[in-house]
């Protein structure tokens, strides 16, 4: 007899290597899509990050010299900073009241923060503000101020170092950046 039908078998056995692909499809798309919001989250937060350093860099380029040392605590230098290297402080310009102002920026509660004086002394420095979301942590914030001393004819430069590690997602490694930036105006 010419049966023109599948058997049982024949049925089960295709049934079984269409699940058996559709689980390994399924578990390949799932690992993709894991990827790539490890990814987009780990790019957003490597741009966050930059767009916070190159803010910090403009301004520290744009440092005045200190005469008094008022505000970074060494008369006729650019910058000023703690024994840990985690804070800094410099003498910026500020367009609205068109007078310098110390500013000093650091790490404060996993944020990169800053605070700023009403005048050119570090004795009125007002409350911290957080210069980076809270979508990622700082773990590490420093300053390495170098060719900043009284009377020397090197250019002042700052190296800044930070780790940086997102709380949204387990298991991704933090970013270690580190930039240097010399100061644009000449102290000659």
């Amino acid at each position: 007899m010419n049966n023109k039908g599948f058997t049982l078998i024949e049925a089960l056995v295709s049934i079984a290597i269409f699940i058996a692909i559709s689980t390994v499809l399924t578990q390949i798309i799932s690992v993709s899509i894991q990827n790539q919001i490890k990814i987009v989250t780990t790019q957003s937060m490597f741009n966050q990050a930059m767009f916070t350093l190159d803010q910090i860099e403009k301004e520290l380029r744009m440092a005045k010299r200190d005469a008094s040392g008022g505000c970074v605590g060494v008369a006729q230098t650019n910058y000023g900073g703690n024994a840990s290297k985690a804070t800094i402080n410099f003498l910026t310009y500020d367009q609205v009241s068109k007078t310098y102002k110390c500013k000093q920026l650091l790490l404060g509660g996993s944020k990169i923060q800053q605070r700023v004086s009403t005048n050119e002394t570090s004795a009125f420095l007002g409350a911290a503000v957080d210069l980076t979301s809270g979508s990622f942590q700082i773990q590490r914030l420093m300053f390495d101020i170098s060719n900043d001393a009284v009377g020397d004819t090197f250019q002042p430069k700052v190296i800044i170092r930070t780790k940086i590690s997102n709380i949204n997602l387990a298991n991704t490694e933090p970013i270690e950046l580190q930039t240097t930036i010399s100061q644009r105006r000449l102290d000659l």
